[in-house]
């Protein structure tokens, strides 16, 4: 798919859920609007921050429209429709080209493993043909799910295989990995990079697009524009500001769990706990996160100026 290429900040949004640990429907609309507010363009729906591997195939369907609907003019959506299962994965992208999402994206299967980067190759060509129309991601996080593939020579093998190809969404921390999909074909492919305390590193490597956590729309925007203008003095300072806000989150768990409690607490959207088997917060252990991001002077890092 010929020039195809996202162009800005993507979040990687939480799913939010009520008291009875359904999604809250009611939220979108003020979540997509805070997002656009704090300088994102996309939204990367469904994915590991938003347990989308939690939910069910017709949950999935009624986040991504939300998302979809909610952020008509102001996000693009690129759905994430990985699952362990090939037919519900080719049911959810169907239907993210039904409802018109910007692009689709897929991890691997984590438990029947693909073997090697051919057999990849062929699961992805057959999920994404199912939506012909619609740009696609191949979603590599290996730390995850226990897939270690080479991501540039699934590209290279993809080329001809899987025409809606547009490059990968790559969390899986190795940079030179990274740079490396970069170089394939002069360039043919978009790295989205997914790990974001290394972003003014990605940088600096010529990789622009990064899937943020959704605190840090503001100062990922900053990062970009000091880096814009050659002044590294001020992206090295940010990129710090972003390094001590993950070192709070590591410091009280560093998961899913921590990541979402911290987003409520700054953004001030509810978004509620998180699905078994992640581990709800209790009480006290969300009082303390709080105390430690005031303490650090960070409450008002993610919300709109």
């Amino acid at each position: 798919m010929e020039n195809v290429k996202i162009n800005g900040l993507i979040a990687a949004p939480f799913t939010p859920f009520d008291d009875k640990g359904e999604v809250d429907h009611s939220i979108f609309k003020e979540y997509a609007d805070f997002l656009a507010d704090t300088h994102f363009e996309y939204v990367f729906v469904n994915g590991t921050l938003a347990e989308g591997m939690s939910l069910t195939v017709a949950e999935r369907k009624a986040t991504a429209k939300a998302w979809v609907n909610s952020g008509k003019g102001r996000l693009k959506v690129i759905v994430h429709v990985g699952t362990n299962c090939l037919k519900d994965s080719q049911e959810l992208a169907k239907h993210a080209e039904e409802i018109g999402a910007f692009a689709i994206a897929a991890l691997t299967p984590s438990y029947h493993k693909p073997e090697n980067e051919e057999c990849m190759v062929e699961y992805m060509a057959q999920l994404a043909a199912v939506a012909p129309k619609t740009p696609f991601y191949y979603y590599d996080i290996n730390f995850a799910t226990g897939v270690y593939i080479n991501c540039s020579k699934f590209l290279k093998l993809a080329k001809d295989r899987i025409p809606t190809l547009c490059g990968l969404k790559h969390s899986s921390r190795e940079l030179p990995s990274a740079h490396g999909c970069t170089l394939v074909e002069g360039g043919k492919y978009q790295v989205l990079f997914g790990t974001d305390v290394q972003y003014l590193s990605c940088l600096v490597l010529g990789m622009s697009e990064v899937v943020a956590a959704p605190v840090l729309g503001n100062l990922f925007h900053e990062i970009k524009k000091a880096f814009d203008k050659g002044d590294l003095e001020t992206a090295r300072s940010l990129q710090c500001k972003a390094q001590r806000l993950n070192e709070i989150k590591d410091r009280h768990g560093g998961g899913i769990n921590i990541a979402k409690s911290m987003f409520t607490i700054l953004s001030g959207l509810e978004m509620g706990s998180v699905r078994l088997p992640l581990r709800a917060l209790t009480l006290d252990e969300r009082k303390r996160l709080k105390t430690d991001l005031e303490t650090a002077g960070f409450l008002d890092i993610a919300k709109p100026k």
